[in-house]
Formats: structure tokens, C-alpha cells, sequence
């Protein structure tokens, strides 16, 4: 009888144990599962989580834009640290320097076409100086000519009868007529006068009077010392 118990005690122990091992294996295996099943979890949440996320970007971003447009990169203002209205300023400026460059570029053009204009002004008085030296000098040689013609005259006319010189004369044009008779001697103007048709010697008269008085004025003066009508109107 002892024994049997003994052997009986012996197998309960042995069940408790078995029986205590499988609680183990079996806690032990539920630990694994639940952890799985919380690994799985939490995946979904994140994958759910990512799908919400990217279909909100979806709906805020236009169709067909570039994905660059998603995710713009920072202006040059945002990264100087400038605000709004000191961009404004800035392009204000700016604005306001271009205006200045335009002007001042104008303002070189006009510049470089007045001083052409200068240029030509310069050149073209040079040419009328030139043009008038010219003119003097075929006037004065004119007058040189004049003189002497007329000095020819006086000698021709002293060197003819009074009469014939009287007859002359008489005809000639008036300025001509004062000039050839101021430059004779007065023996040979004399006896010339003496022939002429009295009304026409005492208008020489006058002429003689006339020019022997001063200078009136500059025209005056002109006038008397430019000759007036031309041999070739005396030939006669």
C-alpha cells in the first residue's frame, strides 16, 4: 500500500510539472502573437496615416504642376531676411535708377549731336571767313583796277584838244564824269569846263563842291570812295 502511494505521489508531481511546463510554452507563445498583431497594427495606422497625408497633397495641388511646384525653394528675399515692403522699396529704386540710366544716355546723345552741330557751325563759319578774305581781295583788286582805268582816262582826256574833252563830257555819266574830273590838273579841268555846255559845267560843279566837303556819315564816306558807273559806259 505504501508503495502505490508512493508511486502515485510520484506521478502527480510529474503531471503538475508537465502540466506547469505547457502554461509556460503556452504564455510564452501568446506573448509572441500579441506582439505580431500590435506590430501589425501599427503599420496599418502608419500606411493609413501616409495615404491620408498624400491624398490631401493631391487634392491641394493642381492637376499636371511639377512636382518641383510642391515644394518651392526659399526666394532670395526670404533668405536676405527682407520683408515685403523692403522688396518694394528695393524694386522702387531700381525702377527709379533704370529711369536715371535712360536720361542720362539721352542726355549724352544730345550732348554728342549739339557738339556736331558745333563742329559743322565751326566749319562752316571758317569757310564764310575764308569766302570773305576772297571776296576783299577781288574787291580791292577791282578797285585797283577802277584806279587805274581811271588814272588812264584823266591822262587821255588831258592829253585831247579842250574841245574835243569838253564834248566828252558832256555825255558822260555823272560819277564818272566827278571822278576823272577831281583827279585832272586844274588848267587842263579849266579850259576843258570853259567848252562844256554850261548847265552840264556848273552840275561838275557842284559835284566838285560836294565831294571836296567832309564825310556826312560812314554810307557817305562809302559812297565816295567806291567809284560809281564804269568806263566802259564812258567809251562813248
Amino acid at each position: 500500500m505504501s508503495g502505490a502511494r508512493a508511486n502515485s505521489s510520484g506521478g502527480v508531481r510529474l503531471m503538475s510539472a508537465a502540466m506547469a511546463t505547457i502554461a509556460v510554452v503556452l504564455g510564452l507563445k501568446a506573448v509572441a502573437v500579441a506582439e505580431v498583431v500590435a506590430e501589425g497594427a501599427a503599420a496599418a495606422t502608419t500606411e493609413a496615416s501616409s495615404a491620408s497625408t498624400a491624398a490631401a497633397t493631391t487634392a491641394a495641388t493642381p492637376a499636371g504642376a511639377p512636382a518641383a511646384a510642391q515644394c518651392a525653394p526659399p526666394s532670395l528675399a526670404d533668405m536676405a531676411g527682407l520683408s515685403q515692403a523692403e522688396v518694394q522699396v528695393l524694386q522702387a529704386l531700381q525702377a527709379r535708377r533704370e529711369t536715371l540710366d535712360q536720361r542720362a544716355e539721352q542726355f549724352q546723345t544730345q550732348d554728342e549731336l549739339m557738339t556736331a552741330a558745333e563742329r559743322r557751325l565751326d566749319q562752316r563759319l571758317a569757310e564764310l571767313r575764308q569766302l570773305e578774305t576772297h571776296v576783299n581781295e577781288l574787291l580791292g583788286n577791282l578797285d585797283e583796277a577802277q584806279t587805274q582805268r581811271i588814272a588812264g582816262l584823266v591822262d587821255v582826256y588831258q592829253r585831247m584838244r579842250a574841245k574835243d574833252a569838253a564834248t566828252v563830257f558832256d555825255g558822260l555819266d555823272d560819277g564818272v564824269l566827278v571822278q576823272v574830273a577831281s583827279r585832272m590838273r586844274q588848267a587842263n579841268l579849266a579850259e576843258v569846263m570853259g567848252r562844256m555846255d554850261p548847265e552840264r559845267a556848273r552840275a561838275l560843279t557842284q559835284m566838285l563842291a560836294d565831294r571836296a566837303r567832309p564825310p556826312a556819315g560812314g554810307d557817305d564816306l562809302l559812297a565816295r570812295s567806291r567809284p560809281q558807273g564804269t568806263p566802259a559806259a564812258s567809251g562813248g
